[in-house]
C-alpha cells in the first residue's frame, strides 16, 4: 500500500518524515542564520557556541547534521566532528565517548589520566591540521546534573596559545539556556548563541513546499485554507506541521481527493488531538493494507488519477457520503441501506438518503458510534438513546447559562426578529447581533487571508440547528449532524489573541468571532464545539 499511497501523490518517499534527515532541512530565514553562525563559531576558532530551541521540533537536531555535511564538505575530510545526543553519562564515560569518536581507547578508570589523554589526542589532531568539533545535544536533560557541566566546561579550556584545540556546540531545548545564565563560567565561554523559534505562517507554507518539491511533488498538493489550518495548530512548530501534513496525505489518499484543504487538515488535527502529535501515521499506513485496499475495491474510481476537474466535481457529489477512513466498524456492512424514514436503497455510505435526504444513522451521545437500526437501545454501549441525548443538551444548556445573555427571553426575540423553531426543537443559546455600541458576534466566509470582511451576525444553537443570520436579512441554517468540520483557532500573541470558531458546512467554511476578551470567547467556544461535535455524522 505504501507504494500506491507514494505513486498516488507523484512522490518518491515520504515527504514529512519526523526523522532529523539534513537534506529534508528547510531553511528559513532564521534557519539559515543559525548554520551560519555555527559555521562561524568553528571557522573564526571562538571556542564555543551554544544553541537553544524555544519548542521541541524547531529542528536544532536537523541543523547540526546539516552542519555536520557541510563541514565534511568544506574541508575535505580534515575535520573530526563528535556528536553525543545522550549527555547523561558519568564523566569519565563522556570523557571515554568523546576520545573513541575521535579514534582514541580510554584504557584508565582515572579522570585525571583520562582527561590528560584526551588532550594528547586533541594536540595529535591540531598538528595534522584536523579540526575537532564535539557537538552535545538535548542538553537540558543536564539540567539536574552540575557535574556533568562541569567537565564539559573542561574541554572549553583545551586550546594552545592562539587557538583553542576544538569547538565546542552545545545544544538543548530552552530550559538549557536557564541553567547556563547560572553558570557564568560556562556561559562566557559560549559567546556564539542562537535561539530557534517557531515559524512565521510564511515559513510554514515553505517548510511543506520545500518538503513536496524534494520528493519530486509537481504541483502545489495542499490550498491556503490547509496552510492556514495546519499553521493555526501547530503553532509554527515543523515537527507537529510536518506530522499533520503527513497525515493530511494519507486522509488525502484514503478518500481520493487530488488537493488537501480545509477538510482534510481539519479531521487530521482531530485526529491528532486524539492520538497525540508524535505519532507517525506513515509508519501506521503499512499495517492498514487490507481496511484501505478493500475500501477502494468497494470504490474502483479511487483507484485511478482522476483529472483535476474530474476530482473536484467528484468531491461535489460525494460530499454527504461517510470517509472510508472514519467509517465505524459497527456501520451496517450490506452492500446498501435503506431509509428508515422513506425506505429508499442508498450506498452504505452515505450518510443523508438521496431520496429524501433525512440522516441514515442515529448516533449515540453515549459512545459517539453510529448505527442504523430504529431501535432507542444503543447497540454498542446499551444506552438509552433520548436519555442520552437529553443529558447532553442538558450539559450543554447548563455550561452555557453562566454566558446567557437573553435567559428566558427567546420567545419574544426569536419572533420579533422572524426567526422559528421547528416543532420539539430547543434553545440552547443565541448570541445577538452587536449595533453600534454593543459588539456582537461576527461570520466571515472563508480563510483569515480571505478579502471578504466578517459581518455581524446573530449566532443561535439550539439542540439540533445551528442558525445564522446577518445583517441583509439572509439565514442560513444547519443541521447539527450535517456539519462537517467544527475546530477552534487562535492566533496572535498573548494580549492580542483572537480565537474564532470554525465550521464547515455544504462545501463553504464558517468563522464565527465573539466579541469578548480571548479566554471567554475559548471557554464558550470550547462548550458550543463539544456539543456541535456530539451532533456530527462526520
Amino acid at each position: 500500500m505504501a507504494e500506491d499511497y507514494l505513486q498516488y501523490w507523484s512522490i518518491t518517499k515520504a515527504p514529512f518524515s519526523l526523522t532529523p534527515d539534513p537534506d529534508m532541512l528547510y531553511l528559513s530565514s532564521q534557519h539559515s542564520e543559525c548554520l551560519m553562525r555555527l559555521k562561524y563559531a568553528i571557522f573564526s576558532q571562538k571556542g564555543g557556541a551554544l544553541l537553544v530551541s524555544d519548542n521541541a521540533g524547531n529542528g536544532k537536531t536537523s541543523i547540526l547534521g546539516r552542519l555536520k555535511n557541510d563541514l565534511d564538505d568544506y574541508y575535505g575530510g580534515k575535520v573530526r566532528v563528535v556528536f553525543i545526543d545522550h549527555p547523561t553519562l558519568a564523566p569519565i564515560e563522556m570523557i571515554g565517548e568523546i576520545s573513541r569518536q575521535l579514534g582514541g581507547e580510554l584504557h584508565t578508570d582515572e579522570k585525571i589520566r583520562a582527561l590528560n589523554g584526551l588532550r594528547d589526542r586533541l594536540y595529535e589532531l591540531y598538528n595534522e591540521n584536523i579540526k575537532v568539533v564535539v557537538i552535545v545535544d538535548e542538553g537540558q536533560m543536564l539540567k539536574e546534573r552540575p557535574d556533568i557541566l562541569g567537565e564539559l566546561r573542561i574541554l572549553l579550556n583545551f586550546c594552545v596559545a592562539d587557538a583553542f584545540l576544538l569547538t565546542f556546540i552545545f545544544s538543548g531545548q530552552k530550559p538549557l539556556d536557564s541553567v547556563l545564565r547560572d553558570m557564568p563560567e560556562f556561559w562566557q565561554r559560549l559567546p556564539v548563541r542562537f535561539f530557534l523559534r517557531n515559524l512565521d505562517f510564511n515559513d510554514t507554507r515553505g517548510l511543506i513546499r520545500f518538503r513536496l518539491q524534494q520528493v519530486g511533488a509537481s504541483t502545489d498538493i495542499f490550498t491556503e485554507d490547509a496552510y492556514e489550518g495546519i499553521y493555526n495548530y501547530s503553532d509554527g512548530c515543523p515537527r507537529v506541521a510536518c506530522a499533520v501534513a503527513d497525515l493530511c496525505l494519507v486522509i488525502g489518499y484514503s478518500k481520493g481527493v487530488r488537493r488537501i484543504g480545509f477538510v482534510e487538515v481539519s479531521t487530521a488535527c482531530r485526529d491528532m488531538d486524539s492520538s497525540g502529535d508524535g505519532y507517525h501515521y506513515y509508519a501506521f499506513m503499512k499495517s492498514q493494507d487490507m481496511a484501505l485496499d478493500s475500501g477502494r475495491a468497494s470504490n474502483p474510481a479511487r483507484s485511478k488519477k482522476p483529472h483535476p476537474e474530474a476530482a473536484s466535481s467528484a468531491k461535489r457529489e460525494n460530499a454527504g457520503t461517510l470517509d472510508m477512513q472514519e467509517q465505524r466498524p459497527h456501520v451496517s456492512l450490506a452492500d446498501s441501506i435503506n431509509c428508515p424514514f422513506c425506505g429508499e436503497a442508498n450506498a452504505k455510505e452515505r450518510r443523508f438518503c438521496t431520496n429524501c435526504d433525512k440522516p441514515l444513522y442515529r448516533k449515540c451521545h453515549g459512545c459517539g458510534s453510529l448505527f442504523d437500526t430504529i431501535s432507542n437501545e444503543c447497540p454498542h454501549c446499551g444506552a438509552d438513546i433520548e436519555k442520552a441525548k437529553a443529558e447532553t443538551v442538558n450539559q450543554a444548556r447548563d455550561d452555557l447559562r453562566p454566558f446567557d445573555i437573553m435567559e428566558n427571553s427567546y420567545a419574544t426575540w426569536l419572533g420579533a426578529l422572524g426567526y422559528s423553531l421547528e416543532q420539539g426543537e430547543e434553545m440552547l443559546i443565541a448570541f445577538p447581533r452587536g449595533n453600534m455600541i454593543t459588539p456582537g458576534p461576527t461570520i466571515k466566509e472563508g480563510s483569515a487571508r480571505s478579502s471578504e470582511k466578517a459581518q455581524p451576525c446573530d449566532l443561535i444553537l439550539s439542540d439540533r440547528r445551528l442558525i445564522i443570520g446577518r445583517n441583509n436579512g439572509d439565514t442560513t441554517a444547519v443541521d447539527l449532524a450535517r456539519i462537517d468540520t467544527c475546530t477552534i483557532s487562535s492566533s496572535g500573541m498573548l494580549i492580542t489573541r483572537k480565537t474564532v470558531l470554525i465550521l464547515g458546512f455544504d462545501g463553504k467554511i464558517y468563522r464565527l468571532a465573539l466579541p469578548w476578551s480571548s479566554g471567554k470567547n475559548r471557554e464558550i467556544f470550547d462548550i458550543l464545539s463539544t456539543y456541535i461535535r456530539s451532533e456530527m455524522l462526520k
